[in-house]
Protein backbone atom coordinates (compact mmCIF):
# COMPACT_ATOMS: atom_id res chain seq x y z
CA UNK A 1 0.00 0.00 0.00
CA UNK A 2 1.27 3.54 -0.91
CA UNK A 3 1.40 4.47 2.78
CA UNK A 4 2.72 1.23 3.97
CA UNK A 5 5.65 1.78 1.65
CA UNK A 6 6.14 5.66 3.06
CA UNK A 7 6.29 4.67 6.36
CA UNK A 8 9.27 2.12 5.33
CA UNK A 9 11.14 4.46 3.21
CA UNK A 10 10.66 6.94 6.73
CA UNK A 11 12.21 4.04 8.60
CA UNK A 12 14.78 3.08 6.34
CA UNK A 13 16.10 6.65 6.87
CA UNK A 14 16.07 6.76 9.84
CA UNK A 15 17.59 3.28 10.70
CA UNK A 16 20.37 4.20 8.28
CA UNK A 17 21.19 7.66 10.00
CA UNK A 18 21.79 5.10 13.49
CA UNK A 19 24.02 2.69 11.41
CA UNK A 20 26.25 5.00 9.51
CA UNK A 21 28.89 7.67 11.07
CA UNK A 22 28.08 10.78 9.68
CA UNK A 23 25.33 13.54 11.15
CA UNK A 24 25.33 13.50 14.73
CA UNK A 25 21.49 14.97 14.79
CA UNK A 26 18.54 14.02 13.09
CA UNK A 27 16.06 16.97 12.10
CA UNK A 28 12.62 15.34 11.57
CA UNK A 29 9.60 17.76 10.42
CA UNK A 30 6.41 16.54 10.82
CA UNK A 31 2.96 17.73 11.08
CA UNK A 32 1.25 17.88 14.39
CA UNK A 33 -1.31 14.69 13.20
CA UNK A 34 1.79 12.61 12.20
CA UNK A 35 3.65 13.14 15.29
CA UNK A 36 1.87 10.18 16.99
CA UNK A 37 2.35 8.00 13.70
CA UNK A 38 5.49 8.40 14.10
CA UNK A 39 6.17 8.09 16.93
CA UNK A 40 4.03 4.64 17.46
CA UNK A 41 6.64 3.24 14.47
CA UNK A 42 9.62 4.42 16.63
CA UNK A 43 8.40 2.52 19.30
CA UNK A 44 7.78 -0.43 17.09
CA UNK A 45 11.05 -0.58 15.76
CA UNK A 46 12.41 -0.54 19.57
CA UNK A 47 10.77 -3.67 20.30
CA UNK A 48 11.91 -5.55 17.13
CA UNK A 49 14.49 -8.47 18.19
CA UNK A 50 16.33 -7.58 14.50
CA UNK A 51 16.29 -3.87 16.05
CA UNK A 52 20.24 -3.05 17.41
CA UNK A 53 20.19 0.32 18.58
CA UNK A 54 19.73 2.01 22.34
CA UNK A 55 16.86 4.24 21.93
CA UNK A 56 15.42 6.78 25.03
CA UNK A 57 13.10 8.58 24.19
CA UNK A 58 13.13 12.46 26.36
CA UNK A 59 9.89 14.84 26.25
CA UNK A 60 10.79 17.30 29.30
CA UNK A 61 9.98 20.40 28.44
CA UNK A 62 12.72 23.25 27.51
CA UNK A 63 12.97 26.10 29.47
CA UNK A 64 16.58 26.88 29.86
CA UNK A 65 19.63 24.88 28.86
CA UNK A 66 21.15 23.67 31.62
CA UNK A 67 17.96 22.51 33.20
CA UNK A 68 17.23 20.80 30.07
CA UNK A 69 20.78 19.04 30.21
CA UNK A 70 20.15 18.05 33.60
CA UNK A 71 17.04 16.21 33.06
CA UNK A 72 18.68 14.82 30.30
CA UNK A 73 21.08 13.61 32.56
CA UNK A 74 18.82 11.98 34.93
CA UNK A 75 17.14 10.34 32.63
CA UNK A 76 20.05 8.55 31.02
CA UNK A 77 21.33 7.50 35.02
CA UNK A 78 17.91 6.32 35.59
CA UNK A 79 18.36 4.24 32.27
CA UNK A 80 21.50 3.03 33.32
CA UNK A 81 20.12 1.83 36.96
CA UNK A 82 17.28 0.41 35.40
CA UNK A 83 19.60 -1.98 33.28
CA UNK A 84 22.77 -1.95 35.57
CA UNK A 85 22.38 -5.71 35.87
CA UNK A 86 22.51 -6.37 31.97
CA UNK A 87 25.41 -3.77 31.57
CA UNK A 88 27.66 -5.50 34.10
CA UNK A 89 27.01 -8.69 32.37
CA UNK A 90 28.68 -7.30 29.39
CA UNK A 91 31.20 -5.84 31.65
CA UNK A 92 30.52 -2.31 31.02
CA UNK A 93 30.92 -0.19 33.96
CA UNK A 94 30.58 3.48 34.38
CA UNK A 95 31.92 6.01 36.16
CA UNK A 96 30.49 9.41 36.90
CA UNK A 97 32.04 11.84 34.33
CA UNK A 98 32.88 15.26 35.79
CA UNK A 99 31.94 18.41 33.79
CA UNK A 100 32.22 22.02 33.92
CA UNK A 101 29.02 22.39 32.96
CA UNK A 102 25.27 20.46 32.52
CA UNK A 103 25.52 20.35 29.08
CA UNK A 104 28.85 18.74 29.13
CA UNK A 105 28.64 16.54 31.89
CA UNK A 106 25.01 15.13 30.29
CA UNK A 107 27.56 14.25 26.78
CA UNK A 108 30.77 12.66 28.87
CA UNK A 109 28.30 10.42 29.94
CA UNK A 110 26.19 9.96 26.86
CA UNK A 111 29.87 8.84 25.02
CA UNK A 112 31.21 6.96 28.18
CA UNK A 113 28.16 4.63 27.60
CA UNK A 114 28.10 4.70 23.65
CA UNK A 115 31.75 4.29 23.63
CA UNK A 116 31.70 1.45 25.80
CA UNK A 117 28.44 -0.62 23.97
CA UNK A 118 29.79 -4.08 22.83
CA UNK A 119 29.80 -3.91 18.98
CA UNK A 120 26.90 -5.19 18.04
CA UNK A 121 24.47 -2.82 19.95
CA UNK A 122 24.64 -0.28 17.49
CA UNK A 123 24.24 3.33 18.87
CA UNK A 124 22.75 5.02 21.78
CA UNK A 125 20.06 6.96 20.46
CA UNK A 126 18.33 10.21 21.95
CA UNK A 127 14.76 10.97 20.72
CA UNK A 128 14.22 14.33 21.11
CA UNK A 129 10.61 15.61 21.69
CA UNK A 130 10.11 18.14 24.03
CA UNK A 131 6.42 19.00 25.28
CA UNK A 132 6.95 22.52 25.32
CA UNK A 133 9.75 24.87 24.07
CA UNK A 134 9.56 27.88 26.04
CA UNK A 135 12.91 29.28 24.97
CA UNK A 136 13.52 28.93 21.13
CA UNK A 137 17.32 30.34 21.21
CA UNK A 138 18.19 28.50 23.72
CA UNK A 139 16.88 25.61 22.09
CA UNK A 140 18.04 25.65 19.05
CA UNK A 141 21.73 26.40 20.68
CA UNK A 142 21.52 23.44 22.64
CA UNK A 143 20.85 21.43 19.54
CA UNK A 144 24.31 22.83 17.73
CA UNK A 145 26.06 22.02 20.88
CA UNK A 146 25.66 18.42 20.48
CA UNK A 147 25.79 18.51 16.57
CA UNK A 148 29.37 20.22 17.24
CA UNK A 149 30.65 18.51 20.32
CA UNK A 150 29.65 14.71 20.24
CA UNK A 151 32.59 13.09 18.80
CA UNK A 152 31.70 9.39 19.82
CA UNK A 153 30.11 7.94 15.92
CA UNK A 154 27.82 5.79 18.05
CA UNK A 155 25.49 8.56 19.25
CA UNK A 156 23.03 10.07 17.65
CA UNK A 157 19.96 12.62 18.89
CA UNK A 158 16.80 12.14 16.70
CA UNK A 159 15.01 15.53 16.90
CA UNK A 160 11.16 16.38 16.65
CA UNK A 161 10.33 19.70 14.81
CA UNK A 162 6.94 20.96 13.48
CA UNK A 163 7.35 21.26 9.50
CA UNK A 164 7.06 24.86 8.50
CA UNK A 165 7.68 25.95 12.54
CA UNK A 166 10.35 28.52 13.44
CA UNK A 167 13.34 27.16 15.18
CA UNK A 168 15.42 24.27 13.80
CA UNK A 169 18.85 23.68 13.57
CA UNK A 170 19.81 24.53 9.89
CA UNK A 171 20.00 21.52 7.98
CA UNK A 172 22.86 21.87 6.16
CA UNK A 173 24.90 22.47 9.26
CA UNK A 174 27.89 20.17 9.92
CA UNK A 175 26.83 17.29 11.97
CA UNK A 176 22.91 17.88 11.34
CA UNK A 177 20.86 16.03 8.90
CA UNK A 178 17.11 16.87 8.24
CA UNK A 179 14.06 14.66 7.08
CA UNK A 180 10.25 15.61 6.20
CA UNK A 181 8.11 12.94 7.86
CA UNK A 182 5.40 14.03 5.11
CA UNK A 183 4.00 13.08 1.71
CA UNK A 184 2.33 16.00 -0.37
CA UNK A 185 -1.49 14.85 -1.20
CA UNK A 186 -0.23 15.32 -5.31
CA UNK A 187 2.43 12.36 -4.56
CA UNK A 188 0.51 10.37 -2.42
CA UNK A 189 -2.56 10.27 -5.20
CA UNK A 190 0.69 8.97 -7.87
CA UNK A 191 1.43 6.31 -5.64
CA UNK A 192 -2.27 5.22 -4.71
CA UNK A 193 -2.96 5.15 -9.12
CA UNK A 194 0.46 3.56 -9.71
CA UNK A 195 -0.98 1.04 -6.85
CA UNK A 196 -4.01 0.53 -8.86
CA UNK A 197 -1.78 -0.46 -12.27
CA UNK A 198 -0.28 -3.31 -10.43
CA UNK A 199 -1.32 -6.84 -9.35
CA UNK A 200 -2.59 -6.52 -5.56
CA UNK A 201 -0.52 -8.17 -2.89
CA UNK A 202 -3.92 -8.55 -1.11
CA UNK A 203 -8.09 -8.22 -2.13
CA UNK A 204 -8.06 -6.02 0.95
CA UNK A 205 -5.18 -3.87 -0.03
CA UNK A 206 -6.89 -3.76 -3.63
CA UNK A 207 -10.01 -2.08 -1.90
CA UNK A 208 -8.14 0.17 0.56
CA UNK A 209 -6.40 0.94 -2.87
CA UNK A 210 -9.35 1.86 -4.50
CA UNK A 211 -11.10 3.48 -1.71
CA UNK A 212 -7.73 5.88 -1.65
CA UNK A 213 -8.38 6.85 -5.30
CA UNK A 214 -11.86 7.42 -5.24
CA UNK A 215 -10.84 10.07 -2.27
CA UNK A 216 -8.82 11.72 -4.69
CA UNK A 217 -10.55 11.75 -7.41
CA UNK A 218 -13.61 13.46 -5.48
CA UNK A 219 -11.27 16.39 -4.04
CA UNK A 220 -9.82 17.02 -7.66
CA UNK A 221 -13.92 17.12 -8.26
CA UNK A 222 -13.45 14.13 -11.07
CA UNK A 223 -16.61 12.81 -9.42
CA UNK A 224 -17.23 10.02 -12.92
CA UNK A 225 -13.89 8.72 -12.03
CA UNK A 226 -14.85 9.00 -7.87
CA UNK A 227 -18.33 7.40 -8.57
CA UNK A 228 -17.06 4.28 -10.93
CA UNK A 229 -13.90 3.82 -8.21
CA UNK A 230 -16.44 4.00 -5.13
CA UNK A 231 -18.96 1.49 -7.03
CA UNK A 232 -16.04 -1.19 -7.55
CA UNK A 233 -14.67 -0.56 -4.27
CA UNK A 234 -18.31 -1.52 -2.80
CA UNK A 235 -18.87 -4.62 -4.71
CA UNK A 236 -15.35 -5.99 -3.81
CA UNK A 237 -16.50 -4.57 0.24
CA UNK A 238 -19.78 -6.45 -0.47
CA UNK A 239 -17.89 -9.90 -1.70
CA UNK A 240 -15.71 -9.76 0.81
CA UNK A 241 -18.80 -9.77 3.49
CA UNK A 242 -16.98 -6.59 5.48
CA UNK A 243 -19.77 -4.11 6.92
CA UNK A 244 -17.21 -1.30 7.62
CA UNK A 245 -16.05 -1.00 4.24
CA UNK A 246 -19.08 -1.55 3.06
CA UNK A 247 -20.89 1.48 4.90
CA UNK A 248 -17.75 3.43 4.30
CA UNK A 249 -18.26 2.91 0.73
CA UNK A 250 -22.01 3.55 0.78
CA UNK A 251 -21.08 7.14 2.44
CA UNK A 252 -18.06 7.90 -0.07
CA UNK A 253 -20.73 6.94 -2.94
CA UNK A 254 -23.35 9.33 -1.78
CA UNK A 255 -21.36 12.10 -0.94
CA UNK A 256 -20.14 11.97 -4.85
CA UNK A 257 -24.07 11.52 -6.07
CA UNK A 258 -24.70 14.33 -4.00
CA UNK A 259 -21.77 16.72 -5.13
CA UNK A 260 -23.57 15.40 -8.63
CA UNK A 261 -26.58 16.81 -7.60
CA UNK A 262 -28.13 13.44 -8.12
CA UNK A 263 -30.16 13.74 -4.73
CA UNK A 264 -32.29 10.85 -5.21
CA UNK A 265 -29.87 8.01 -5.88
CA UNK A 266 -27.26 9.67 -2.75
CA UNK A 267 -30.54 9.43 -0.42
CA UNK A 268 -30.31 5.37 -1.35
CA UNK A 269 -26.71 5.51 -0.79
CA UNK A 270 -26.45 7.16 2.69
CA UNK A 271 -29.58 5.11 3.73
CA UNK A 272 -27.38 2.01 3.04
CA UNK A 273 -24.44 3.34 4.91
CA UNK A 274 -26.84 3.92 7.80
CA UNK A 275 -28.90 0.35 7.86
CA UNK A 276 -24.57 -1.06 7.70
CA UNK A 277 -24.35 1.86 10.86
CA UNK A 278 -27.22 0.46 12.84
CA UNK A 279 -26.74 -3.34 12.19
CA UNK A 280 -22.85 -3.28 12.67
CA UNK A 281 -22.77 -0.80 15.58
CA UNK A 282 -20.85 1.66 13.60
CA UNK A 283 -20.96 4.28 15.74
CA UNK A 284 -18.05 6.69 14.62
CA UNK A 285 -19.18 6.68 11.20
CA UNK A 286 -23.13 6.41 11.81
CA UNK A 287 -23.99 10.62 12.75
CA UNK A 288 -22.18 11.62 9.53
CA UNK A 289 -24.31 8.83 7.32
CA UNK A 290 -27.47 10.08 9.07
CA UNK A 291 -26.64 13.52 9.06
CA UNK A 292 -25.88 13.84 5.37
CA UNK A 293 -29.31 11.61 4.50
CA UNK A 294 -31.44 14.43 6.17
CA UNK A 295 -29.42 16.96 3.67
CA UNK A 296 -30.26 14.98 0.84
CA UNK A 297 -33.32 14.38 2.04
CA UNK A 298 -33.87 17.90 2.37
CA UNK A 299 -32.87 18.44 -0.99
CA UNK A 300 -35.36 16.21 -2.59
CA UNK A 301 -38.12 18.06 -0.16
CA UNK A 302 -38.76 15.49 1.99
CA UNK A 303 -38.60 17.37 5.29
CA UNK A 304 -40.10 15.09 7.25
CA UNK A 305 -38.02 12.41 6.50
CA UNK A 306 -35.35 14.79 6.76
CA UNK A 307 -35.97 16.17 10.09
CA UNK A 308 -35.90 12.54 11.34
CA UNK A 309 -32.92 11.62 9.89
CA UNK A 310 -30.99 14.72 11.01
CA UNK A 311 -32.24 14.62 14.34
CA UNK A 312 -30.58 11.30 14.90
CA UNK A 313 -27.05 12.37 13.25
CA UNK A 314 -27.62 15.11 16.50
CA UNK A 315 -28.37 12.51 18.83
CA UNK A 316 -24.64 10.82 18.07
CA UNK A 317 -22.80 13.67 17.85
CA UNK A 318 -23.98 14.73 21.17
CA UNK A 319 -23.01 11.15 22.59
CA UNK A 320 -19.49 11.34 21.41
CA UNK A 321 -19.26 14.99 22.74
CA UNK A 322 -18.51 16.18 19.51
CA UNK A 323 -20.02 19.34 19.39
CA UNK A 324 -18.77 20.79 15.99
CA UNK A 325 -20.86 17.84 14.53
CA UNK A 326 -23.93 18.46 16.44
CA UNK A 327 -23.28 22.42 15.78
CA UNK A 328 -23.36 21.34 11.81
CA UNK A 329 -26.36 19.40 12.24
CA UNK A 330 -28.66 22.00 13.93
CA UNK A 331 -27.59 24.47 11.53
CA UNK A 332 -29.29 22.31 8.88
CA UNK A 333 -32.16 22.19 10.97
CA UNK A 334 -32.92 25.61 11.72
CA UNK A 335 -32.00 26.38 7.88
CA UNK A 336 -35.05 24.10 7.38
CA UNK A 337 -37.08 25.54 9.76
CA UNK A 338 -36.53 29.28 8.22
CA UNK A 339 -37.18 27.36 5.08
CA UNK A 340 -40.33 26.16 6.31
CA UNK A 341 -41.40 29.82 7.25
CA UNK A 342 -40.81 28.80 11.20
CA UNK A 343 -38.48 31.64 12.16
CA UNK A 344 -38.73 31.73 15.86
CA UNK A 345 -38.16 27.90 15.66
CA UNK A 346 -35.14 28.67 13.54
CA UNK A 347 -33.86 30.96 15.68
CA UNK A 348 -34.11 28.99 18.72
CA UNK A 349 -31.89 26.11 17.09
CA UNK A 350 -29.64 28.61 15.99
CA UNK A 351 -29.10 29.79 19.26
CA UNK A 352 -28.50 26.26 20.22
CA UNK A 353 -25.98 26.02 17.87
CA UNK A 354 -24.20 29.25 18.62
CA UNK A 355 -23.80 27.71 22.82
CA UNK A 356 -22.32 24.82 21.44
CA UNK A 357 -19.83 26.49 19.41
CA UNK A 358 -19.00 28.53 22.54
CA UNK A 359 -18.36 25.81 24.55
CA UNK A 360 -15.47 24.18 22.18
CA UNK A 361 -12.49 24.68 24.69
CA UNK A 362 -9.86 22.68 21.92
CA UNK A 363 -7.25 25.28 21.14
CA UNK A 364 -6.89 23.25 17.74
CA UNK A 365 -10.61 24.17 17.12
CA UNK A 366 -10.68 27.62 18.07
CA UNK A 367 -10.72 28.66 14.64
CA UNK A 368 -13.94 26.48 14.35
CA UNK A 369 -15.22 27.83 17.40
CA UNK A 370 -14.77 31.69 15.67
CA UNK A 371 -15.53 31.11 12.23
CA UNK A 372 -19.37 29.08 13.41
CA UNK A 373 -20.32 31.68 16.38
CA UNK A 374 -19.85 34.03 13.71
CA UNK A 375 -21.69 32.67 11.13
CA UNK A 376 -24.53 31.91 13.41
CA UNK A 377 -24.80 35.70 14.96
CA UNK A 378 -25.04 36.61 10.96
CA UNK A 379 -27.90 34.31 10.38
CA UNK A 380 -30.01 35.12 13.81
CA UNK A 381 -29.48 38.77 12.17
CA UNK A 382 -30.92 38.29 9.33
CA UNK A 383 -34.16 36.92 10.77
CA UNK A 384 -34.03 40.12 13.21
CA UNK A 385 -33.01 37.94 16.05
CA UNK A 386 -30.08 39.27 18.04
CA UNK A 387 -27.05 36.56 18.53
CA UNK A 388 -25.39 37.98 21.34
CA UNK A 389 -25.78 36.95 24.79
CA UNK A 390 -27.36 33.81 23.80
Amino acid sequence: MPLTAFFSEQLDQLEDFMDEPGPVVRIVLVDPEMRGVLLRMLGGLDEQEDFLHLLIAHREPFRDPAGWFGSLLHGLDAQIEQHAEALAEAGIGLEDEAGPSAPWRFLRRAEGLADALPEAVGSLVFLIDPEAVEDRDGFTRSIAFLADKVASPRLKFIVLHGRGDPGAVEADRSGVSCQVFWCSPEEMERRVNATLEQPAASPADHRRALMMAAGFAFSNRDYPRAEALQRQQLDAAEAADQPLEQAIGAYGLGNTLLAEQRAEEAAEAFLRACDLCVAHQLNELAPMAYTNLGVALHRLGNFDQAFEALRVGSRFFRAQGNRPGEAFVCDNLAAMHRELGRPDEAARVWRYAQGLYEGITNPALQDVREAGRADVRAKLDQLGHSGHGA
